[in-house]
């Protein structure tokens, strides 16, 4: 993984209400003209009026190299708003090292009223500075800013996407120039394709001869102001793709654009992938086979909003930790009254000596921030919890709860997303001719689609195109007592198993966890097991308990082999072993120019655990952006760790195949 540094609000000063960076002693926009300049340097660089209001496609991309104030940001959105197509996206991606604290967000924007109504979205969806990739959707779903907080190159070349237009800012090259470098610009060319223009307000000549070197045809025109040229630039290269080192792992987009997606099971994966695809003007059908949604792993009353961080940065400590980032924005969107829903952060306590050295080193050698992650003696715990806790622990600001059912009721609450329950699928097929999808409905009827996205857990496996995957159900059973007379919980309390802050006077809590046994009957022993998980933690809670009669619900998690979720376009399995056979002999193969083959149509969106209320959301703009060749919300390297065809690779090289 690219990254595991802090990310740090940026230190300013105010000059005549102005932010300056004391880190590179530069303003972030002009005093007397800032909204202008941006006008000439970029939105006029790019000839973006004229180009959004010819624009044929349903997407135009543009990407920046220092976010800042949002400012130029904030003018695109607005010139989009005027003159592009009203069914039309504009995907914004911008890179900032060192974002704006909120509050000095908020200030520097009031120099601009009329930009008031973007501001003041981009204010309320502003993220916390959390390293990694945040999707942002603004105007109802016209608008997709991606903000990657992190370094500008490990950012662009995490990055997924191609562009349309580059605004090349950021400070002076003389006060910042890490950033303005060789890699830097052969990352713009890697992402750039014909018709891709960039402009910046610098006609240095070491930039200019850094981006003719990846492609770009310069020409130096007036700059703004006192600034006597600056550049204009055309991509002239036809996109390379000697730079892929996994082939497999390449998403092409061949189909046109959907109208119309038909999802099987509608549990928080589903549901979520409806939502994603209904908030871009794709009318979603979900199949049900129950008579209501979220009856299965999505069903308990209450989920622990919680990101699972490692020791060592990896792949799925970044994946929780942005689908934690990104559930949170989509709840505050959904239920900004916090109805289902409780910002109530979490406790993760070590309640044995081998969890507290796992925290520690995990504390020590991944330098989180102290706002994502803090140690907390017993003491700060039981202030914390509002119960007495006898174990250390850490304390996750951002963790919460939330009722995944009435998340999945406001998912689908959406006027192009029409449900069918009572629908129990039996099997689907592909026509070879129209590459439509043929759905075998239980009592003898069939539904076609061009496009189709599978969300039914561990049950998947009964599709033949998905008997290959190593996917397995676990059962779990939770608990749930009455609250009344007992210690009032202020926050959601881990340690085996879990408990939320109450809701409606109810505390949920558990949860058991059996390989082995798929039988959902509600069993006495478990009810005592999540007792003991209780009292490890919260013993003045679980005393309370011990006496009373308790209820409780048992429902299945589908875990894959690697404990990663399965999000993205399905693999063709035959194509695959015999495409990528030589990694049989050789691991290192370098196959030329081999494209991935797919089953056209055919999504998957599986394998969460327990941790579906992260996961599922932000696998569901995965697969939306791979159906629809958008920019991906998160890292290349989580979009390759999620993928479908990552197990026949394995077993290729392992030889089990």
């Amino acid at each position: 993984m690219p990254h595991s540094a802090p990310i740090r609000n940026a230190a300013i000063t105010w000059k005549e209400d102005t932010p300056v960076s004391t880190e590179f002693d530069d303003m972030y926009f002009n005093i007397q003209a800032g909204l202008a300049e941006c006008e000439h340097v970029f939105l006029n660089g790019n000839n973006l009026k004229e180009r959004f209001t010819n624009l044929k496609a349903s997407q135009f991309v543009i990407a920046e190299t220092g976010f800042g104030t949002g400012l130029n940001f904030l003018a695109a959105r607005q010139l989009w708003l005027e003159h592009a197509p009203e069914n039309a996206c504009l995907h914004f991606i911008s890179v900032e090292k060192f974002p704006l604290s909120q509050d000095d967000l908020t200030q520097a924007l009031k120099h601009w009223p009329e930009l008031k109504d973007g501001a003041s979205q981009l204010i309320r969806l502003y993220p916390q500075p959390v390293p990694g990739f945040h999707r942002l959707s603004l105007d109802g779903g016209r608008i997709q800013l991606t903000l990657m907080l992190m370094d500008a190159l490990d950012a662009y070349s995490q990055l997924e996407a191609r562009v349309d237009a580059w605004f090349l800012d950021g400070f002076a090259p003389s006060k910042n120039p890490e950033m303005w470098n060789e890699r830097l610009f052969s990352q713009l060319g890697r992402l750039s394709k014909e018709t891709t223009t960039l402009a910046t307000f610098t006609a240095a000549g070491f930039v200019r001869r850094g981006l003719q070197e990846v492609g770009f045809d310069i020409e130096k025109v007036p700059g703004f102001g006192r600034k006597r040229e600056m550049i204009s630039a055309r991509f002239s290269l036809a996109p390379s793709r000697s730079h892929v080192k996994a082939p497999w792992f390449e998403h092409t987009k061949t189909q046109p654009r959907p109208n119309a997606v038909v999802i099987i099971g509608a549990g928080i994966a589903g549901c979520a992938t409806a939502y994603a695809l209904a908030q871009r003007g794709i009318a979603v059908t979900l199949l049900e086979r129950s008579e209501q949604i979220a009856q299965a792993g999505s069903g308990n009353r209450q989920g622990a909003l919680y990101a699972k961080l490692p020791v060592d940065h990896n792949a799925q400590g970044q994946l929780h930790l942005s689908g934690l980032m990104h559930t949170r924005r989509q709840l505050k969107q959904l239920d900004p009254q916090s109805k289902i829903w409780g910002d109530s952060g979490l406790l993760q306590l070590a309640t044995n000596e081998k969890e507290h050295k796992r925290q520690q080193n995990m504390l020590a050698r991944t330098q989180f921030d102290g706002n994502i992650i803090r140690e907390v003696s017993a003491e700060e715990a039981s202030r914390l919890a509002g119960s007495t806790v006898s174990h250390p622990g850490v304390f996750m600001e951002y963790g919460g709860w939330v009722s995944p059912q009435d998340l999945c009721l406001r998912l689908v609450d959406h006027p192009l997303i029409s449900v069918q329950t009572h629908t129990q699928v039996s099997g689907v097929t592909q026509n070879p001719e129209t590459k439509h999808w043929s759905i075998s409905v239980k009592g003898g009827s069939t539904l076609e689609t061009g496009y189709l996205v599978i969300c039914t857990a561990a049950e998947a496996k009964q599709l033949t195109q998905f008997v290959h995957l190593p996917i397995k159900p676990i059962r779990g059973q939770t608990s749930i007592a009455s609250a009344s007379g007992r210690p009032a919980l202020k926050t959601v309390v881990c340690g085996d198993g879990y408990i939320s802050p109450a809701r409606e006077a109810t505390y949920c809590f558990g949860a058991t966890f059996d390989l082995h046994d798929l039988d959902l009957d509600i069993r006495e022993e478990d009810h005592h097991a999540n007792l003991g998980k209780l009292h490890a933690v919260l013993p003045e809670i679980a005393n309370s308990l011990a006496t009373e009669e308790l209820t409780g619900r048992a429902a299945y998690r589908c875990s894959t082999a690697d404990y990663l979720p399965i999000a993205g376009p399905a693999p063709d399995y035959e194509a695959f072993l015999s495409d990528y056979a030589k990694l049989r002999i050789d691991r290192k193969w370098k196959f030329a120019d081999s494209q991935p083959k797919h089953l056209e149509g055919l999504f998957i969106n599986i394998g969460h655990g327990s941790k579906g209320l992260i996961t599922g959301p932000i696998c569901g703009e995965i697969v939306a952006a791979s159906m629809l060749g958008e920019p991906f919300p998160v890292e290349k390297s989580l979009v390759d760790a999620v993928n479908p065809a990552r197990f026949i690779i394995k077993n290729l090289i392992r030889k089990s195949i």
